[in-house]
């Protein structure tokens, strides 16, 4: 009875054996042939962290004179409106402290919003967050107007270099795309919140 016992558990053994190198090289197969998610250094021919004294095809956009100074936006002599099948209304490039951080595209029409998002889902496939998540992450848009007034969608995708936020109002038929430097990004953000600090403390009389 002993000697059964201890076959049975044998063969079970074996089976068990088999079934997990299987199930093993299913999952080894799997990620050999899986399309890695793309992470682009920056948008079209221009990477990240570019400096801006070295593009001679870029115009400076007019600023308030109460925005932020450290951060200037350009638009492109010559740029490509278009992205696959959908037609953009511009693209303007910005610039921190001289360097590439971010671009921001606007465009009109339902129709182009599915091209965009058509093309995106096909490039970087499944999003990280989707609708309603604007709010969450407590971005800001270029225009300082929320992206997400009224009824529309919102899917954001990212990498260890870019990140990318595509929007749609159905109510003002207008939506934005926007790509930008993770690291840069976060650099200036942290910046920003030192030197909101310092003013602060100044005022205080520190």
């Amino acid at each position: 009875m002993v000697n059964l016992r201890v076959g049975a558990m044998k063969r079970v053994k074996i089976i068990l054996t088999i079934v997990f190198s299987i199930f093993l090289i299913g999952c080894l197969a799997s990620t050999r042939h899986s399309k890695p998610r793309p992470d682009p250094e920056g948008f079209r021919d221009i990477k990240w962290g570019a400096e801006i004294s070295t593009l001679k095809d870029m115009e400076r956009v007019k600023q308030d004179k109460s925005s932020n100074s450290d951060l200037v936006w350009y638009t492109r002599e010559g740029d490509t409106l278009a992205i696959g099948e959908a037609k953009l209304e511009n693209i303007f490039y910005s610039f921190w402290m001289g360097a590439f951080e971010s671009v921001w595209i606007d465009f009109e029409g339902e129709e182009n919003f599915e091209a965009l998002r058509k093309e995106l889902f096909e490039l970087y496939g499944k999003v990280l967050e989707s609708e309603g998540s604007m709010k969450k992450t407590g971005k800001k848009a270029r225009s300082e107007r929320s992206p997400t007034e009224g009824a529309g969608a919102f899917y954001t995708w990212g990498g260890k270099n870019t990140e990318v936020w595509l929007s749609y109002s159905k109510d003002r038929h207008k939506g934005t795309l926007t790509m930008n430097s993770r690291r840069i990004s976060e650099e200036r953000r942290d910046y920003e919140k030192e030197k909101e600090k310092e003013q602060r403390l100044r005022k205080r009389g520190f």
